[in-house]
């Protein structure tokens, strides 16, 4: 149940998301003309060095959650019926978008990359303790790693918490992104299905404990929890939006796997 929920969701922002890809684009491309006022500032502020720093880090929130507020008014099915629409919740703790429908409570985090910060992308993603259900005990090398997230399983008013990742990998000299895809986080409860010691590497935070006990951060490796294991005839848990047509490579490069295919 909790996977067929996870699925359906995922198609729908995948259908809509295919449906306003333009509009996204032309959006996430909207900054290089007013770039000559903030360039250097930019550059001057970056954590990172500018080759790494991600000049959407903080932009394509803004698009994303001009775009999701459109979510209700777009049919994304092909049977034209327009789906309900997405309630936001003003919960505190959570991803950089969070929805509530009749069933689900949903969590859409924003990432961006550079081509050069591979430390960010090939079939890893970095998830912090707001942006997931998954808790970890021992990651992929086999070493002890504590991690507790801090979005429940299931709320207390009964309704499932689902996870998603949009990422945005791209270079800061260009105006269209390398590839944009969407991204499913298994949810908590499977576990037992997807194994912390299978998908988990250590994040980018503090080695120290905070003071729940917990890491604040993981690398979910996704690459090892690519599709919906429950599922008739595994499903892809990742969707590309952009671009139309890729090639093997593209995801070998970016995702680290090889097809999305069933």
């Amino acid at each position: 149940m909790i996977e067929v929920l996870e699925k359906k969701y995922l198609d729908n922002f995948e259908a809509f998301l295919v449906k306003n890809r333009q509009w996204f684009l032309d959006r996430l491309k909207s900054k290089n003309e007013i770039k000559k006022d903030w360039l250097k500032s930019f550059k001057e502020t970056c954590r990172r060095n500018y080759e790494n720093s991600s000049e959407l880090d903080t932009g394509a929130e803004r698009v994303i959650h001009n775009l999701f507020g459109r979510y209700s008014e777009e049919s994304v099915s092909k049977s034209n019926e327009y789906k309900k629409l997405l309630a936001v919740n003003s919960c505190p703790i959570g991803s950089d978008l969070m929805f509530e429908t009749d069933e689900a409570l949903i969590h859409i985090e924003v990432k961006t990359a550079t081509v050069s910060n591979k430390s960010d992308f090939g079939g890893k993603i970095q998830i912090s303790k707001n942006q997931t259900t998954y808790s970890v005990d021992k990651i992929a090398t086999g070493r002890a790693y504590k991690f507790k997230p801090s979005l429940p399983t299931i709320y207390s008013n009964n309704k499932i918490c689902l996870t998603y990742v949009i990422q945005i990998i791209h270079k800061n000299e260009e105006d269209l992104p390398q590839i944009i895809f969407l991204l499913c986080i298994p949810n908590g409860l499977l576990s037992s299905i997807y194994k912390d010691e299978n998908c988990a590497l250590a994040g980018k935070q503090t080695k120290k404990l905070n003071r729940l006990g917990s890491r604040g951060d993981i690398r979910f490796f996704y690459k090892n929890a690519q599709r919906f294991e429950t599922l008739e005839g595994k499903p892809s848990r990742i969707k590309v939006i952009h671009p139309y047509s890729y090639t093997k490579e593209l995801l070998k490069k970016f995702l680290g796997v090889e097809s999305i295919e069933p």
